[in-house]
């Protein structure tokens, strides 16, 4: 009998992928366990993707590969800093992005508007683009902002000033749930995560990039240009059971309890 009900709680939790990834930066003065490739290079205690120059492209990603499942959920956190050059002759740079990917460790995408992701697939690229037009939002497949059906208006994208996350710290937060295929990205000037996030869209994360993974940035300078700087960052991943497997999960906990109630009244 006691076999019978603790069978749900087997269950659930056999369901429940037993791996995770983390890694954490609190700061770039350390690049062990990252890749950097093209124009990428440690910047003081930054990482920074493209330097301040013309035609530039560089990406950045965990050197380990992070492995998905259909319930792998992940949370990014990262403070960034886009400057523009006074010498840009065409004001504000492209942009960057977080970029999940599955091509090699050492893919690297176009400069300018390309933001070191286009051509890279099968990818998903969170992108942070502050030039005109200005957006943040969700484009997979490598696809450059022009080419989506409405240039530059990915699903669920958000669009504002040009310029009004540059040039200044600026905090991240990005939490991704596989089995709503929700991903949420929020923004901020200081490290307080807001209640409301500022774009969210629908994407199938595993569906997109596979099993297996890299993770970190991407960017791009053109004719416009700046320096483009990470300067701390977090990444986890999470184990999202199904809603059958969270009934059995409580349903097993409760059995459990029970059980250890009757053991106690013996």
């Amino acid at each position: 009998m006691k076999v019978l009900l603790l069978a749900p709680l087997v269950l659930a939790l056999s369901a429940t992928p037993a791996f995770a990834t983390s890694a954490t930066y609190v700061d770039f003065s350390d690049l062990t366990g990252l890749t950097l490739n093209g124009a990428a290079a440690q910047a003081g205690n930054a990482l920074r993707l493209v330097p301040s120059a013309d035609t530039q492209a560089g990406s950045a990603y965990l050197s380990d590969a992070v492995a998905l499942t259909a319930t792998t959920g992940f949370s990014t956190a990262f403070k960034f800093n886009v400057a523009t050059d006074p010498n840009s002759a065409f004001g504000q740079p492209d942009g960057f992005t977080f970029l999940l990917q599955s091509a090699n460790l050492n893919a690297v995408g176009m400069g300018g508007e390309g933001l070191g992701y286009v051509g890279v697939t099968p990818s998903m690229a969170v992108v942070f683009r502050g030039r005109n037009p200005n957006l943040i939002g969700v484009i997979t497949g490598g696809t450059n902002p022009v080419d989506l059906p409405t240039p530059f208006q990915p699903a669920g994208y958000y669009s504002g000033v040009e310029g009004e996350f540059y040039n200044r710290d600026e905090f991240v937060w990005i939490d991704y749930n596989p089995i709503a295929m929700k991903l949420d990205v929020f923004l901020a000037t200081d490290a307080t995560k807001p209640l409301n996030p500022i774009m969210s869209t629908t994407v199938d994360v595993m569906g997109t990039v596979g099993s297996q993974t890299f993770v970190g940035f991407s960017a791009g300078n053109g004719g416009a240009y700046g320096s483009q700087d990470i300067l701390s960052w977090s990444f986890s991943t999470t184990a999202v059971p199904e809603p059958g497997a969270a009934g059995m999960l409580a349903l097993g906990l409760a059995a459990l309890g029970l059980l250890r109630r009757r053991a106690v009244k013996r």
